[in-house]
């Protein structure tokens, strides 16, 4: 009787209909029953657990593929955003990314190598801060190069990008240093436009499900999340071309 009753039990848990058996016997004989068939047959959380994570991802994926289709227009056509590479290339790549993170430093690294072979390359990089006060201070000086100068945006991106870290107070003289008029941008960089942008990208980053910088996005769908080194980033790019 008892093989019978756990056999029955089985889809019950993976199914996650506990309350219906439990409905048929005591609270106490029903705590019991899950415990000694937790313990006689422990594959089944492992089961359970793969289920699940099966799920979360799938519903991210949902999520993902639901918002790059209604936020295309803001991923891909916004012209306020800074581009890397060729601006009217004809690959186009968006690139979530915070100064004080070193995995972007490290997917920088990549894109520079990968855009000298890949002249139709265009990468809208969409300055976020979510590492803190000094990365928010970062991406807004960023974000107003973007709108101000924006021919000289790459090089203020590669001087914020070449520091072991970013810190706000030594804003002005790596803009001064890029070429910028850091007193015209800083102003700008603290203008309501600026942080509704700001803000804007980090409602893309999240509506998408992202979590951490660096991240890739095409508008096919295909998505990068983290470094990746040259070799990878190519092979992806030649899909894109085929």
């Amino acid at each position: 009787m008892k093989h019978r009753v756990l056999k029955t039990m089985m889809p019950v848990l993976a199914l996650g209909l506990l309350p219906a058996a439990q409905a048929e016997m005591s609270r106490e004989e029903f705590q019991q029953l899950v415990r000694e068939t937790l313990l006689e047959q422990p594959e089944i959380l492992r089961e359970a657990i793969v289920k699940l994570e099966e799920k979360d991802k799938q519903a991210q994926q949902q999520q993902f593929e639901q918002q790059l289709k209604e936020q295309s227009a803001q991923l891909f056509a916004n012209r306020t955003d800074g581009i890397m590479g060729n601006p009217k290339g004809k690959i186009e790549m968006v690139y979530f990314t915070d100064y004080n993170c070193p995995y972007c430093r490290r997917m920088n690294q990549t894109l520079l190598e990968v855009l000298k072979s890949e002249p139709e390359l265009k990468v809208i990089v969409k300055d976020i801060g979510i590492l803190g006060p000094d990365s928010v201070q970062a991406a807004r000086l960023a974000l107003a190069a973007a709108r101000e100068a924006p021919r000289q945006y790459e090089e203020l991106h590669q001087a914020l990008m070449s520091q072991q870290r970013v810190q706000a107070a030594a804003l002005a003289t790596i803009a001064d240093k890029a070429g910028l008029d850091a007193k015209t941008l800083q102003a700008k960089a603290d203008s309501k436009d600026i942080a509704d942008k700001l803000t804007q990208n980090m409602s893309l980053f999240r509506s998408l499900g992202l979590n951490g910088t660096p991240a890739l996005v095409f508008p096919d769908g295909t998505l990068i999340p983290g470094a990746i080194d040259a070799a990878g980033l190519k092979d992806i790019l030649k899909d894109k071309q085929s």
